[in-house]
């Protein structure tokens, strides 16, 4: 498969993609940072979930990181998930629930441009950080949509449900904040 260079051309392949085959798509992109800018929305408070495009069949969404964001421990709704990092450096750590309901650091991986990295639900939960002292940029690509996911409470000690919002959908900003 050729290089992917482009969001268009990311969006064209997923769609002519069949089932099963996303990871060969994932695999072949070399999107430069550029191409991510449009898209690019920030908040000191939280990541932000920027949805470039959403189908049936998978789901693109680029996570805005300021220094000191983190996600909690979560899961992902049954879908499978590939991250690619484009700007910066984050930390994904994973875990495994005990049988007492706590949780237990099973990896701890480092994510540089470029890299691509996969998670679903049968590998446990995950969580990432920015700690590198800079903005980062990553691109999620889902099998198919996560309308509902389990997050941990870290003050109560237990994974709840959560419905993700985004914060922009195709580069205009989420009034309502709804998934879909």
């Amino acid at each position: 498969m050729s290089s992917i260079e482009t969001i268009d051309t990311l969006i064209e392949r997923l769609n002519e993609c069949e089932e099963g085959k996303h990871a060969e798509v994932v695999k072949a992109m070399n999107i430069p940072t550029r191409e991510f800018e449009r898209f690019a929305t920030w908040s000191q408070d939280c990541y932000t979930r920027n949805c470039i495009e959403r189908t049936d069949a998978y789901e693109v969404i680029l996570l805005c990181w300021e220094n000191g964001n983190i996600t909690p421990s979560n899961s992902h709704g049954g879908e499978r998930c590939w991250v690619y990092q484009i700007d910066g450096n984050l930390t994904e750590i994973r875990f495994e629930e005990t049988e007492t309901g706590d949780l237990t650091e099973t990896k701890c991986l480092t994510l540089e441009p470029g890299r691509l990295t996969y998670m679903e639900d049968s590998m446990g939960y995950h969580q990432i950080r920015n700690e590198s002292g800079r903005r980062a940029m990553t691109l999620h690509i889902y099998a198919s949509p996560i309308d509902m996911c389990q997050a941990y409470d870290e003050e109560e000690g237990v994974f709840k449900e959560v419905f993700p919002k985004y914060t922009t959908i195709k580069g205009k900003v989420n009034e309502d904040k709804k998934a879909g």
